[in-house]
């Protein structure tokens, strides 16, 4: 079994009023998933080597992250790591941190100071992007991710970055309650496993 690239090691102890003429969500290979609907809500997301979420940071294997974000609305913020391979980890909501709701303005960096895990970084070498999606209302997660038993860390069940995309796509516009287009955002950084 592969190692994710961003090992969750324990420690101590989104869219218009729902219309026939909905827009699907747009896939990038920048974003995994972009709404097509202009909104004023906004999330950035950066990592503790390139606060500016520019640059593409280099970490070696055995390193902690830190990863951080901020919106400029009250929003519900859902964070992924996509591996180099394709694979995705759900960082947030987690059974430690499971309160994914951010204030406006605020930043909140996860691990947060206290928090009882740490993020390391491991295998496949490569380029690593974490995905954060913004919500005005909480998203249902159920058919993207699931804890396993006795699991602090959901698995995310789709096994490419391809069906990652298309599974948030299904999760931003279901087909019962769709989301509001305006309602959600994204935004991604990278950053590159080395030796």
């Amino acid at each position: 079994m592969k190692k994710p690239a961003l090992l969750l090691a324990l420690t101590a102890s989104i869219l218009g009023a729902a219309t026939p003429a909905l827009a699907a969500p747009k896939l990038s290979a920048q974003s995994i998933i972009v709404n097509p609907v202009p909104t004023d809500l906004s999330v950035k997301v950066w990592v503790d080597r390139d606060t500016s979420g520019d640059r593409t940071p280099m970490y070696r294997v055995g390193d902690r992250i830190r990863i951080s974000t901020t919106v400029n609305e009250d929003a519900y913020v859902y964070l992924f790591n996509i591996n180099p391979d394709g694979t995705t980890d759900q960082i947030l909501p987690n059974r430690l941190s499971s309160s994914a709701y951010v204030r406006a303005g605020q930043t909140r960096t996860f691990p947060a100071q206290g928090d009882n895990f740490v993020f390391n970084i491991s295998g496949p070498r490569g380029i690593n992007k974490v995905l954060v999606i913004a919500s005005r209302t909480p998203l249902n997660l159920d058919q993207l991710s699931s804890y396993r038993q006795g699991e602090t860390f959901a698995t995310v069940q789709p096994r490419t970055q391809a069906g990652l995309a298309q599974a948030l796509s299904i999760v931003v516009n279901p087909v019962e309650q769709p989301v509001p287009q305006q309602n959600w955002t994204s935004d991604t950084v990278r950053y590159s496993v080395g030796r």
